[in-house]
């Protein structure tokens, strides 16, 4: 989904390589594109389907003619423009008498549908492939500090980070184009949290507020200003309505995404909270703070259901997930153990110590059989929930990965670091 279409005075352009454009065109449209989200994302995505046609196994792709509009107009003297692919390939007949815009969508529409097909055809990319890396050194020029939280858009075609630079960024997942920059803060983002709806994104910040403004053109919605010291976590309600979030002034509060109104403040722990995770029933809270204490309550009475004392864990908690099927909560520790335990029962079910260095962030598979989990050694492990069995650790990073977060379909996991990038990489477990 993006917000706006393309312009339309750009729409050809923005189809055709570099080297196709005149030079004075591509100084234009280079403006252009510095002001023009929508069509910076367009450009993004022809540049994504081109270098993703060329990436074909050789049986797999038929060569085609080089989108050059001059080439084209040249060409437009005989009868037809053909793209033939017999035998359950596309066939298409362009009369000469169409507008130039219009042969060019019609032939990059075919080759978008014969691109999705090969993909399809060649099945899914191998687990730790990395499909990009968003950085302050790419063409939508990304962060300049670290990177300390991600979250991805309920449909999966979105990203957001927050980072030391100040700024939430939201962009393509599939592109790395960038579509808005939130600069509403006035120090580290060190949480997000996408609204279930997709049109709105919750940010916490070292200034101690919760913002909570729109994904796709950064106008303020809600301010939050609960808190007394950091906001460390947040966590947006299944249905909507409410955010808890967690803080240094040690507090788990709840409050109405809508208007900010504080429905409880709950003043269970006695050091940073730094984990929070709702259920996904909706119906329970769980907190982590650093005196190695998780608790599990009751979102609506503030009742502590069950307590893991610090003798429980082993070191400082980072990290909380519930997972989607509802029946486990993980938590990371910076002795470099997780903890998976029954949220059913309380009872802990495996303890995780696969990790390299102290655990920063974890987070489930959509089908709740895997975890991932980064540390601070730059790695990222994905392991089996249910044996700790270690599936693939990504390398991508070259220092600390202080945000993981898993794609709606399973397909994919970004992870934030402090090297200054998102990267996006194929993920195992993903059926």
């Amino acid at each position: 989904m993006r917000s706006q279409p393309p312009c339309k005075t750009w729409t050809e352009k923005l189809a055709l390589r570099q080297e196709d454009l005149l030079p004075s065109d591509r100084a234009a449209l280079a403006a252009h594109l510095q002001t023009c989200p929508a069509c910076a994302a367009a450009q993004a995505d022809y540049h994504s389907l081109d270098s993703r046609l060329r990436a074909l196994p050789l049986p797999a792709l038929k060569p085609l003619p080089r989108l050059s509009f001059q080439n084209l107009l040249d060409k437009w003297d005989e009868d037809t423009v053909e793209i033939v692919k017999a035998g359950g390939r596309f066939v298409f007949t362009v009369r000469n008498s169409l507008p130039a815009a219009l042969v060019v969508r019609l032939i990059l529409a075919a080759l978008l549908l014969f691109g999705m097909q090969s993909a399809s055809n060649n099945g899914s990319q191998s687990p730790g492939m990395t499909l990009f890396t968003y950085d302050a050194h790419s063409i939508y020029h990304g962060h300049s500090g670290y990177v300390d939280a991600v979250s991805w858009s309920p449909d999966g075609q979105f990203i957001a980070s927050g980072s030391w630079d100040g700024t939430v960024q939201v962009w393509n997942a599939r592109t790395g184009a960038r579509l808005t920059t939130y600069k509403g803060h006035k120090n580290v983002v060190s949480a997000l949290a996408w609204s279930p709806d997709g049109q709105f994104i919750a940010s916490g910040s070292w200034d101690g507020t919760v913002q909570v403004w729109e994904a796709f053109s950064g106008a303020l919605h809600t301010l939050y200003l609960g808190h007394s010291d950091v906001v460390s976590a947040l966590a947006w309600s299944p249905d909507g309505q409410f955010i808890a979030s967690g803080s240094w002034d040690h507090t788990v509060q709840v409050w109405y995404a809508r208007t900010g109104e504080t429905l409880r403040v709950y003043t269970g722990h006695s050091e940073f909270v730094d984990a929070v995770a709702w259920s996904p029933d909706g119906q329970f809270i769980a907190s982590g703070d650093r005196n190695d204490t998780v608790q599990v309550w009751n979102f609506l009475t503030g009742k502590v259901l069950h307590k893991y004392p610090p003798l429980f864990f082993g070191g400082i908690i980072e990290a909380l997930a519930w997972s989607p099927n509802g029946h486990y909560i993980a938590a990371g520790d910076r002795d470099s153990t997780v903890h998976v335990l029954d949220a059913r029962t309380y009872h802990l079910l495996l303890v995780y110590e696969g990790q390299a260095n102290q655990v920063s962030t974890l987070t489930w598979s959509p089908n709740s059989r895997c975890i991932a989990s980064s540390s601070d050694a730059g790695t990222v492990q994905v392991w089996n929930a249910h044996t700790g069995a270690i599936l693939f650790t990504y390398r991508g990073h070259t220092n600390t990965v202080a945000a993981v977060a898993w794609s709606p379909d399973g397909r994919y996991i970004a992870s934030g670091s402090w090297d200054h990038t998102v990267q996006v990489w194929a993920a195992p477990c993903a059926r």
